[in-house]
């Protein structure tokens, strides 16, 4: 189950809430089932955690990718200039254009290289950040629903002790006897 669906499942067990009697806007609900819900949310919370060991093992990826296509870039350029040197017996200028290659594709693959891992640094923070906030309005929202079962609880237990007090103070209240006129 997915923390939306169990959060909708307390949307509905407090949708189901019985109105308090002589009380406004207060409901009688299933605690019980409000805390199997959030045992549930509790259990559910390491699917953001797998998200974001996920998202750690794409960024892993993008970086050997980008190692890779570095590597690629600089045995090509290696290639080319091994290639230009023995087709036309290029001289010191052929070795220096190679060297010149060779540093360009080291600094493309460097440039790649950083934007890769500063990419996937942004991945894994914006991943990081929605599975806190996530965790923590998940707690935040169980947390009030707890606080206003637990004050309706109280209040509806304090009204019933009332009624009953009043009940037993009206049954023992002395009344006065009635003239008799006959």
């Amino acid at each position: 189950m997915s923390i939306d669906t169990l959060l909708n499942d307390m949307d509905t067990v407090i949708e189901e809430g019985r109105s308090v009697p002589l009380v406004p806007n207060k409901l009688l609900v299933d605690v019980d089932e409000l805390r199997r819900i959030i045992e549930d949310i509790r259990l559910n919370m390491p699917v953001e955690i797998t998200q974001a060991k996920k998202i750690a093992a794409e960024r892993r990826d993008i970086l050997n990718a980008a190692d890779a296509a570095a590597e690629e870039v600089i045995v090509k350029a290696r290639q080319r200039a091994d290639l230009m040197v023995e087709e036309h017996q290029i001289t010191k200028e052929a070795k220096e254009a190679a060297l010149a290659i060779m540093q360009q594709a080291k600094d493309e693959s460097n440039a790649l290289l950083n934007a890769s891992k500063a990419k996937a640094d942004e991945i894994m923070n914006k991943a990081e950040r929605w599975s806190n906030d996530m965790r923590k309005n998940a707690s935040n929202y169980v947390e009030n629903v707890i606080k206003d079962a637990d004050e309706t609880l109280t209040r509806s237990v304090n009204d019933i002790r009332t009624l009953r007090q009043s009940i037993h103070d009206a049954l023992n209240t002395p009344t006065e006897p009635r003239p008799n006129f006959d």
